[in-house]
């Protein structure tokens, strides 16, 4: 894969209410785009030199509670819709204000990124959902798995922590773990910035706490986005890999149905991680949209 990357520079680092969060590209003039990692990731999923598909944009990543460098959940907390909008406006007000923005959420934090596009309308430019579904019911792989040992209580949630503990003792012992995430994981490993990503990211994974996972397993399972969809009125790029292991297509299709306003791209031969297993298509779609709902808030804004 020969990607273009533009320099979005080193990432001031920045606390809100506990949470870590990265800022690039600030001074850029163009609409924020606000970045949401999904379940098992941290502020250190985005590949920085992808940022490049956001062009000349403030650029930032939030993170969802419990995940590190943020605190491990406490004994008890649960997460929940209002939980997850909770963290992400805290974020957002303290980074940009009363700005607008585009919402990029992977995985769970798609989940985050449409539920708070439903609470707060007139805070969102655009959403754009990778992997995301109507429910945060695994359908298969090693997540089905863990969702289903979480119903066993404590003890059910002690094995997922030691699972995940074992996914992060070694480099090579996570690339195991990650076959069961993209399409084609021979062709994945044989690129040169895949796995520059994969070595970005994982310190993070090694530090993350398994308690906290085990507890989004437990919760997830039971979240629904179906009331809350048709309260989204931004426009929506609802995508996924077309071979995704966790978001069979008819999911990513029943997302796509349920908003007012949505586009959906399936990404050719790619499983949870498009971005890198297709990088030409997640860039042609991720690119014609956010031109798209910038160009809209460009003429709003010379309005006003």
């Amino acid at each position: 894969m020969n990607h273009a990357f533009a320099n979005h520079g080193i990432p001031r680092t920045v606390n809100v209410d506990g949470l870590t969060c990265l800022a690039f590209n600030e001074q850029a003039p163009g609409t924020p785009v606000v970045l949401i990692h999904g379940l098992l990731c941290s502020i250190y999923f985005w590949y920085p030199k992808h940022l490049s598909v956001f062009g000349d944009r403030p650029v930032y990543s939030i993170a969802l509670p419990g995940h590190y460098p943020a605190p491990a959940l406490k004994s008890g907390e649960q997460i929940t819709p209002g939980r997850l909008v909770e963290a992400v406006f805290s974020q957002i007000e303290a980074l940009i204000g009363q700005r607008r923005c585009v919402l990029v959420g992977h995985s769970t934090g798609a989940h985050a990124a449409l539920l708070a596009a439903a609470a707060r309308p007139e805070k969102v430019e655009g959403v754009v959902s990778i992997g995301g579904s109507l429910s945060g019911k695994e359908e298969g792989g090693i997540y089905a798995a863990f969702q289903r040992l979480a119903k066993f209580g404590l003890p059910g949630r002690s094995l997922i922590a030691l699972g995940l503990k074992v996914n992060a003792v070694s480099l090579g012992v996570h690339k195991i773990f990650m076959r069961d995430v993209v399409a084609e994981p021979d062709r994945f490993f044989e690129d040169t910035d895949a796995n520059h990503y994969v070595s970005y990211y994982f310190p993070a994974l090694k530090a993350i706490s398994g308690l906290s996972m085990a507890s989004y397993f437990r919760d997830l399972a039971s979240l629904d986005l179906r009331p809350y969809m048709p309260k989204v009125t931004a426009p929506v790029l609802v995508m996924s890999g077309n071979q995704d292991p966790y978001v069979p297509i008819p999911n990513t299709e029943a997302l796509h149905a349920s908003l007012t306003n949505s586009k959906m791209t399936l990404i050719d031969r790619s499983g949870h991680l498009p971005m890198f297993e297709n990088w030409p298509l997640y860039h042609a779609a991720m690119t014609s949209f956010m031109d798209r709902v910038s160009s809209k808030a460009d003429v709003e804004e010379t309005a006003r």
